[in-house]
């Protein structure tokens, strides 16, 4: 089943306040690929650059939404989305408005998380979502492991 973007990027602003504050334009939402455009000038530290922070809070809420569009593209009802744990690489510094593409590791990792999500009415897999800066180049990488229940 398709997904609704507009329905997804509502709830990601009623549900998620950090959302508005992120400066996020929603580029690309589906079930199985979530891409984001950010603003450096929301984001920005004392360097000039965009603080850690808002690296990590926008790399999870690509992969919640990822998890959301998933939920939705499957008609699972429910929105119970938590990261369990999440590790970020800082590989360079974000200097521009930069990119968040959030996608599971694998196609089939992706058919069994909702599977087992289906079967069990508890799953937890992994989510990898990649900070791109200008021309494509990865400036953080961040992998969470995600828990979703019915």
């Amino acid at each position: 089943m398709e997904v609704n973007p507009q329905e997804l990027i509502a709830i990601l602003q009623d549900k998620i306040a950090l959302y508005e504050h992120l400066g996020i334009t929603v580029a690309e939402i589906s079930a199985s690929r979530v891409r984001f455009k950010v603003s450096l000038e929301k984001n920005r530290n004392h360097k000039g650059t965009a603080f850690g922070g808002s690296l990590y809070a926008s790399g999870v809420l690509a992969a919640y939404a990822l998890a959301l569009a998933g939920l939705k593209a499957h008609q699972i009802p429910t929105e119970n989305i938590v990261i369990a744990k999440g590790e970020i690489q800082y590989l360079r510094p974000v200097d521009t408005d930069f990119e968040v593409v959030s996608e599971f590791r694998s196609a089939q990792e992706q058919e069994d998380f909702f599977k087992t999500l289906n079967a069990t009415g508890r799953v937890r897999g992994m989510i990898r979502t990649q900070i791109l800066g200008e021309g494509g180049s990865l400036k953080a990488s961040l992998l969470g492991d995600f828990v979703v229940k019915l």
